[in-house]
């Protein structure tokens, strides 16, 4: 009943595509979608979407709360869409491992402010996790580092060049390379920034 409320807002409605993807997701189609599961809805909105050929899908938090496998099931079938170069998605996330498996873009927006936009690779290639003792800290290399953590064993941060950092600390430092996670949490100031912990 929701698919013929939604198909006469589509003029490029494609039955054959709907059908195809209720199967392929094993959609319960003579259940009431009230009853379903979150991940049941998650992929009926998806099947929904796909079925009028869109180029481009806009979707707020798609795999929140969905269990391991429902996840993984919604990302490969994104990744296979977005190997169709006339398609794109664009979907915000606070699961970054979902953005590792998918994105080609990443782009950071903490408190309406634009943190950052790169390619993904970029991100992973020019970015590094820094650690070292507080005495390499001392020496006034700090302007190359980015949400500095600290302890007494020592301090943890990112930088944006890491090139920069082995110039600045050569090999007084341990040069890690960072998650999409990590780059967001040293970038919006969500560590422990200049705060000693015991």
């Amino acid at each position: 009943e929701m698919k013929g409320i939604i198909r006469p807002f589509y003029k490029k409605w494609d039955e054959a595509v709907f059908q195809r993807y209720a199967k392929d997701f094993q959609l319960p189609l003579n259940k009431q979608i009230k009853n379903l599961s979150k991940g049941m809805k998650m992929k009926f909105s998806l099947a929904v979407a796909l079925s009028h050929h869109a180029e481009l899908l806009i979707m707020d938090e798609p795999t929140s709360g969905l269990d391991p496998l429902v996840r993984s099931e919604l990302l490969d079938v994104l990744q296979t869409l977005l190997q169709d170069e006339n398609k794109s998605i664009f979907f915000s996330t606070h699961i970054t491992s979902d953005l590792e498996k998918v994105a080609d873009y990443i782009t950071f927006i903490h408190n309406g402010r634009l943190v950052l936009s790169k390619t993904k690779d970029e991100l992973l290639e020019e970015y590094c996790i820094v650690k070292g003792d507080l005495d390499t800290l001392r020496k006034g290399n700090e302007d190359a580092l980015i949400g500095i953590k600290k302890n007494r064993y020592g301090f943890e941060a990112l930088s944006r060049d890491k090139r920069k950092v082995v110039q600045h600390f050569g090999d007084s430092v341990m040069i890690e390379k960072p998650t999409l996670e990590d780059i967001l949490v040293f970038s919006t100031g969500r560590s422990d920034q200049h705060v000693s912990s015991n």
